[in-house]
């Protein structure tokens, strides 16, 4: 498919200018203007404006290169976002994420997107900068932990993204990682595991519907536009306490996908969800099941997640991979055991339909001894005992008295081990 450029930049500036004659009687002059610079890159710098009033954002970024081989400028992104009520309900056009519900992929798409939640969830690495070569899909932290054993470490495949050294997690849930483009640019981000389910207390108030063209090669190139794409996620308040939560995402000639999910706060506990989805491409109908747990206190905080899936299964973005998930189960749990002192486990595993499997164990331990800290580090693998290492290590202070001890994430490393077959 073939995408005019210029006229689609034309439309979204006829769509801006009635959207602002309508909503807006008289011209409001700006309360806030920010310029966002990244100078940390001579060959590279990037830069962001923002103008910002009560009710809308004005958004451009672009990058800047003096490599031959690059577009001299490159346009990131440019949006423009308009708040249309008092419940948060907000109309963004020009480039803007898709947003998931209990599963699905986030977006890079020019469009329209009406909501009341125009972001995507907490686990997705979101990047400003990073560039993306194909169809622009965000991976999320759970992608990352599992390409970080590849020996090319692709966090998406054909992205030329990917992830330097192994990515460390806290006991707060959180993936500490540095991802690296094609280009050479490094960013560090960091994302839940386990991103939260959403609950809504009453009515349909948590939603996002969006319609465009999904973008491709995005800071590679300036405007290239893909096939029509169109994402919805509605979530309402049920009897008993439920949220029931409908998600759907297509993508032209591509794949449909279409699921429902629950999810239910018990008691003190936590919180319980469930997902169901179906999707249909060219190479047939496949079915995915989406179970999870959290609980988030100040004392403890863990995530369990587990899917599993039907080789034909497909997300935007996934359709031509060849080596689909199986199944993925994730668990993350951290514990403050007392004053200065913390506790972290983490467990990942994952079995694609080629029978290659992946199973990650990591425990971190961190206390206050006398002055300083002692910290232990552990890995084993629970597939062959090929994999354990244990690591103990005490840090002091000299000239200053350490009244706590805060983990920190780059204390955990997450040990990769893969038994049976590597896909392509």
């Amino acid at each position: 498919m073939t995408v005019d450029v210029r006229a689609a930049q034309a439309a979204v500036l006829s769509f801006i200018c009635s959207v602002l004659c309508a909503c807006v009687s008289a011209p409001a002059p700006p309360q806030d203007v920010a310029l966002k610079t990244d100078l940390k890159r001579p060959k590279n710098p990037s830069i962001n404006a923002r103008v910002l009033t009560d009710a809308s954002v004005l958004d451009y970024s672009f990058a800047a290169s003096i490599d031959p081989k690059q577009e001299t400028l490159t346009r990131l992104q440019s949006s423009y976002t308009l708040k249309l009520s008092e419940d948060a309900e907000q109309v963004r056009v020009g480039d803007t994420v898709s947003s998931a519900g209990l599963w699905g992929s986030s977006v890079r798409y020019g469009g329209v997107q009406f909501g009341t939640r125009l972001k995507p969830n907490a686990d997705v690495l979101q990047s400003e900068r990073l560039a993306t070569s194909g169809i622009a899909v965000l991976p999320t932290a759970a992608d990352a932990l599992f390409a970080s054993i590849d020996g090319n470490r692709a966090l998406w495949s054909k992205q030329s993204l990917s992830v330097s050294g192994a990515p460390k997690i806290n006991d707060q849930n959180a993936l500490n990682l540095v991802a690296r483009d094609s280009l050479g640019h490094s960013e560090a981000l960091s994302a839940p595991l386990v991103a939260q389910a959403r609950l809504v207390d009453s009515g349909c108030s948590d939603f996002s519907l969006g319609l465009g063209k999904v973008r491709r090669d995005f800071a590679v190139t300036s405007n290239d536009y893909g096939p029509l794409f169109a994402n919805t996620t509605i979530a309402c308040a049920a009897p008993l306490g439920f949220t029931i939560e409908g998600h759907g995402e297509y993508l032209d000639e591509q794949v449909a996908a279409l699921g429902l999910g629950l999810a239910r706060r018990v008691g003190g506990i936590g919180t319980a969800s469930l997902a169901l989805a179906s999707s249909e491409t060219e190479i047939g109908t496949g079915w995915l099941a989406r179970v999870g747990f959290e609980h988030q206190s100040s004392l403890l905080n863990f995530a369990l997640r587990s899917r599993i899936q039907s080789r034909e299964f497909r997300e935007v973005g996934s359709v031509w991979v060849e080596d689909p998930i199986m199944r993925r189960n994730l668990a993350s749990i951290g514990v403050n055991v007392g004053e200065g002192a913390a506790l972290a486990v983490a467990y990942a595993a994952q079995t694609t339909w080629q029978r290659e499997r992946v199973d990650m164990l990591s425990l971190n331990q961190k206390m206050n001894l006398g002055q300083g800290s002692i910290m232990m580090t552990a890995g084993h693998s629970l597939v062959e005992d090929i994999g354990s290492s244990v690591f103990l290590s005490y840090k002091r202070p000299f000239g200053t008295r350490t009244r706590t001890a805060r983990f920190d994430a780059s204390d955990l490393e997450m040990l990769e081990v893969t038994v049976g077959k590597r896909g392509m």
